[in-house]
C-alpha cells in the first residue's frame, strides 16, 4: 500500500470516529479532515456544528479538548499506532491560537524590556502546549510550564545571552 493511500484511508478513519462520537453526544455536524505532511503527519479535523456550538466546545474549550482526546485514544486503539490529530468546532482553536500567540508575544516583549520572568494566566493543557510551540524555535525565549492543577502555566523569559 502505497503512503498516499494509507494516508487517504487514515483520514477516513479518523473522519468516521469523529463523526460518529459526535453524532453519538447529540450534535448534526459535518466533519473534513485534511493530512499535513512533515516529521509527522498530523490529521487536522475540522467540525462544522450549526446549533450547540457552545455545548460541544464548553467552557474554555474543556469539552472540545475532550473529544480531541477521546478521538485520539479511538484512533490509536483502531489503528495500532499513535497519531497526532487536531479537532477544531467551528474554527475555535483557530481562533483561540491567534489570541494565544499574540499574548504570548506580548509577554515576550514584557519579559525583554524588563529581564525578567512573566507568567501567563493560567491554561488548559492544550494551550500552554501552542505557547511552547509557538517558542519552540525562539532564539530569544524560553518556555517552562509552572504550577500544578488549574494553577499550572507558562513562564516565558529571555534567553541568557552568550558570553
Amino acid at each position: 500500500m502505497s503512503v498516499t493511500s494509507m494516508t487517504e484511508e487514515m483520514k477516513e478513519k479518523v473522519q468516521s470516529i469523529v463523526e460518529e462520537l459526535v453524532r453519538l453526544m447529540g450534535f448534526q455536524a459535518t466533519v473534513e479532515v485534511s493530512a499535513t505532511d512533515g516529521v509527522e503527519t498530523t490529521y487536522y479535523c475540522a467540525v462544522s456544528v450549526g446549533e450547540g456550538q457552545n455545548f460541544l466546545i464548553g467552557q474554555y474549550g474543556m469539552n472540545l479538548a475532550a473529544l480531541q482526546h477521546l478521538t485520539r485514544i479511538l484512533a490509536r486503539k483502531e489503528m495500532g499506532e499513535k497519531m497526532n490529530i487536531v479537532v477544531d468546532v467551528n474554527n475555535y482553536f483557530s481562533e483561540k491560537k491567534e489570541v494565544l500567540e499574540k499574548e504570548a508575544k506580548q509577554a515576550l516583549e514584557e519579559a525583554l524590556q524588563t529581564d525578567t520572568t512573566v507568567l501567563l494566566r493560567p491554561m488548559l493543557p492544550y494551550e500552554r502546549k501552542i505557547i511552547h510551540a509557538f517558542f519552540a524555535q525562539s532564539e530569544s525565549a524560553l518556555t517552562e510550564s509552572i504550577g500544578v492543577g488549574e494553577e499550572r502555566r507558562v513562564a516565558i523569559r529571555p534567553k541568557p545571552k552568550a558570553a
